[in-house]
């Protein structure tokens, strides 16, 4: 139980094969404590409740629920619903998916953090990129090995900082903040990992989504053709074409041009400089294709944009 009272209850393991036909499902919140519905994240030490029951969770499945483990010592193993187990070290991170059958074995000298907020903010993060919403939709080992690894358990820590502090002022916008950087910050790091883990030449779907993601952010400017993306990643152009629209909803030009349209807005809703120096500083060889560029992808002018937004921002 911590300061409010609310309790998260997990069952013994039990001393057999984990092939069961009905997994117990568990909710954050106990009747019998009068706690407030819209309670929505807790956090507690890892050995807080592990040590309660000798290292050992049951495998259950929290409906509405997802967690974050930071593993900070110590080592174990993440159970599933078919009796497989995948180990894990520290420093590592467990993302365990809402509905998701998981259990544990931790052991003694695990330390780190258990982070359990409500599935419904996944939702935000998993509607704006279909590469995070596929990493979130299942659960995940991440080894904290890339700087966005430290940077999601360092949120970890701040969230769990946060949820123990007495301040008030500002405290769920701060944490509702946090929760969203730290799934977006596992989630790239898992692709991260799926990079670094996998042979030249033979990267997979998921790796080279992460990688032209990054090419392009860094290219998008230099307006290139798609086949200098796929040389780079060793696929024909017409793959490389499936696999951005399967994961991102796009063909690698349409998610150049989402780049360049993000670059252009934020210029010219928050910098003075004249639309043709825009339209230059984005590639553009001549303004009035930009200018036709911007209309057919935004449904108006570049001026226009920018008188609305601003209009907008003032009132």
């Amino acid at each position: 139980m911590d300061k409010s009272g609310v309790q998260l209850h997990y069952p013994i393991m039990m001393k057999r094969k984990h092939r069961l036909k009905s997994v117990p499902n568990f909710r954050l919140y106990e009747p019998e404590t009068g706690e407030r519905q819209d309670f929505w994240l807790h956090s507690e030490t890892l050995p807080a409740r592990s040590r309660l029951h000798n290292w050992e969770i049951a495998l259950h499945r929290h409906e509405g629920l997802f967690q974050l483990f930071l593993v900070q010592a110590g080592e174990g193993e993440l159970l599933g619903r078919g009796g497989e187990a995948e180990a894990f070290q520290a420093p590592s991170i467990l993302y365990i998916a809402p509905g998701r059958a998981h259990g544990f074995r931790f052991s003694q000298s695990a330390d780190g953090f258990v982070v359990t907020g409500v599935a419904d903010r996944l939702k935000p993060v998993m509607a704006a990129d279909a590469a995070m919403a596929d990493y979130l939709s299942a659960s995940r080992v991440l080894t904290i090995e890339t700087d966005e690894g430290r940077r999601a358990a360092s949120l970890v820590e701040a969230i769990h900082g946060e949820l123990q502090s007495r301040a008030e002022a500002g405290g769920q916008l701060l944490l509702d903040v946090l929760v969203t950087e730290v799934l977006l910050r596992v989630a790239r790091a898992g692709a991260q990992n799926a990079l670094r883990g996998e042979p030249a030449g033979a990267v997979g779907g998921r790796g080279r989504i992460a990688a032209l993601q990054d090419m392009v952010a860094a290219n998008c400017r230099q307006h290139l053709p798609v086949s200098f993306y796929a040389q780079k990643l060793g696929v024909s152009p017409a793959h490389l074409n499936r696999l951005c629209r399967k994961a991102a909803g796009s063909s690698v030009q349409e998610l150049a041009a989402r780049h360049l349209l993000r670059a252009a807005c934020r210029d010219l809703v928050f910098t003075p400089t004249p639309v043709q120096a825009i339209a230059y500083s984005l590639g553009f060889q001549d303004p009035a294709y930009f200018n036709r560029f911007f209309k057919r992808h935004m449904g108006q002018t570049p001026g226009t944009f920018r008188a609305m937004e601003r209009e907008r921002l003032a009132g």
